[in-house]
C-alpha cells in the first residue's frame, strides 16, 4: 500500500509541475480536505477539492511558464499516508525569483488523494508573493535565486 500511495503522490507533484490540471483532478478524491498548516494565509485554509482546483490556475498564473517546479527531496510512506519533503523554485511573470522548502503530508484512499496537509514558510512566501506584485524584475532580483542569462547577472 505504502508504495502504490507514493506513486500517486509523484504522479500528482508531476501533473502539479506540468500544470496538467486534468491529471490533478483525476488524482484528487471527490471529499479532499487541503489544509495549509499557517495562520498568515487564511484564505487558503480548509479548501475541499473544487476550492483546490479553482486556486490552482489563479496561482499558476502568478509564475512564469513552467514556474514554479517543485523538486521532491525525500518521501516517506507508511500505509495509505505519504511525507514529501521538497523545494520549489521558479520565476513569477514580473521576474522575482520564487523558491521555498516544503513538506506535505498526503493521505491516499481508494488510489486518491483525500487529505494534503502543507507546511512551508508562510511568512517568506508573503515576503516573495509581495515582490512578485510590488517591484520591477530589475529590482525584484536577489540571492535567492538567478538566472545565469538575466541582463545584469553578468
Amino acid at each position: 500500500m505504502a508504495k502504490y500511495a507514493a506513486r500517486i503522490v509523484r504522479a500528482f507533484v508531476d501533473a502539479l509541475n506540468r500544470g496538467d490540471l486534468e491529471d490533478l483532478r483525476n488524482l484528487l478524491a471527490p471529499d479532499l480536505s487541503y489544509t495549509l498548516m499557517g495562520y498568515e494565509l487564511p484564505d487558503l485554509d480548509g479548501l475541499d477539492r473544487n476550492g483546490v482546483l479553482q486556486s490552482l490556475p489563479v496561482m499558476m498564473a502568478m509564475f512564469e511558464d513552467g514556474s514554479p517546479h517543485l523538486n521532491i527531496t525525500n518521501v516517506i510512506s507508511q500505509g495509505s499516508w505519504v511525507v514529501v519533503e521538497s523545494e520549489g523554485t521558479g520565476f513569477f511573470r514580473n521576474g522575482a525569483p520564487y523558491k521555498n522548502r516544503y513538506g506535505v503530508f498526503f493521505e491516499v484512499v481508494d488510489g486518491k488523494i483525500k487529505t494534503i496537509r502543507e507546511y512551508l514558510d508562510t511568512q517568506h512566501r508573503a515576503t516573495l508573493m509581495n515582490l512578485s506584485t510590488s517591484q520591477p524584475a530589475d529590482q525584484a532580483r536577489d540571492h535567492t535565486t538567478q538566472r545565469p542569462d538575466a541582463p545584469g547577472d553578468r
